[in-house]
């Protein structure tokens, strides 16, 4: 019964990191996959090719290291009620705003991530 706790301990540990970084990792995935790793207003020509290659390799590896934890700590805490689903989805996403606040702010944010 204490090794599920410290194991769903960890778990919460590590799906509470992934949801903090996730819009610094977000951005930095989205701009490779896009071709814009090194910004919008740099040419990357014939580098292109290898920057969406890595961004599709970052995603992947991101999907494994975070997509584990996250639906185990999903499955488990559906299992204890609604509620406590519910808080923990409202925490993920305080997490990540806190991530996106620490980054600049949701202005710098979407400036350098969308070009907008």
């Amino acid at each position: 019964m204490m090794k599920g706790k410290i194991i769903y301990c960890l778990n919460f540990l590590w799906a509470s990191f992934i949801a903090f970084s996730f819009p610094m990792c977000f951005g930095w995935i989205f701009l490779d996959i896009t071709g814009h790793s090194k910004g919008y207003s740099y040419d990357l020509g014939a580098e292109k090719d290898v920057s969406i290659m890595l961004g599709c390799i970052e995603l992947l590896i991101w999907l494994v290291l975070s997509l584990p934890s996250n639906i185990y700590v999903f499955l488990k805490t559906k299992k204890k009620g609604k509620l406590y689903l519910f808080v923990l989805i409202a925490l993920y996403m305080i997490l990540a705003v806190i991530g996106i606040y620490l980054i600049g702010g949701w202005s710098a944010y979407s400036e350098a991530i969308f070009n907008i």
